[in-house]
């Protein structure tokens, strides 16, 4: 069930950065309104599917079989990775919003396209930053410190 559990998730993320960038081609008004709507529904759809067969596999999870789970090193490097990029872009809107407020950039269409569009990234980036963190495991275990059993 991992073997699923890791391709849907693979996909979830896929289908999730695709989204993402249909949503800038539609802020910048590269595609038309059709196409977007119904890329969002197929893709959002599978993305669907993805996290259900996601969350089935948790709950069939190998704990409940005695098997112990090790997770692919895979997820920590690009949940790593896509760390970096989110703080990045959440830097960069900081910058795009204070520039807002002091109304440096004449031009507020290019501006409000451009803060969309780094909103969309950074959601982008937070969604697979999360996905990540679950397919590496528990995210409440702390292995410096941990839990003790109940003395009896």
């Amino acid at each position: 069930m991992s073997t699923i559990k890791e391709y849907a998730a693979s996909f979830f993320i896929f289908a999730v950065a695709v989204l993402g960038v249909i949503s800038i081609l539609g802020v910048w008004d590269v595609l038309k309104g059709d196409v977007i709507w119904k890329s969002f529904e197929t893709l959002g759809l599978l993305a669907f599917v993805a996290a259900i067969v996601m969350i089935a596999g948790r709950a069939m999870d190998s704990r409940s079989t005695g098997v112990i789970y090790v997770p692919n090193p895979i997820w920590s490097s690009v949940r790593k990775g896509t760390l970096i990029l989110l703080i990045v872009l959440v830097s960069i809107l900081a910058l795009m919003g204070i520039l807002t407020i002091w109304d440096v950039i004449s031009n507020k269409d290019v501006l409000y396209k451009s803060i969309g569009s780094v909103t969309i990234l950074a959601f982008v980036a937070l969604i697979i930053v999360g996905t990540c963190r679950t397919m590496e495991g528990d995210t409440n275990a702390n292995p410096v410190n941990p839990p003790r059993s109940p003395v009896a």
